[in-house]
């Protein structure tokens, strides 16, 4: 159950395209960063802390 010579031959040339054409895209990306905004990851209340279940049920006996 050996693979054939040229299909394996056909693989790595596959492979190696897909490569190009993503190092393509990183460079044109690379270029065009520049121009966008930078928008931060984290936000202030993001994310929600949320208190446990039973916290909240002693905050609302409180209240």
């Amino acid at each position: 159950m050996t693979t054939p010579r040229l299909a394996l031959a056909d693989e790595l040339a596959e492979i190696r395209a897909e490569i190009a054409r993503l190092k393509a895209r990183e460079t044109a990306l690379a270029s065009i960063e520049y121009r966008f905004p930078t928008v931060p990851v984290f936000r202030r209340g993001w994310p929600m802390q949320r208190a446990a279940r039973g916290q909240e049920q002693i905050a609302h006996a409180h209240a």
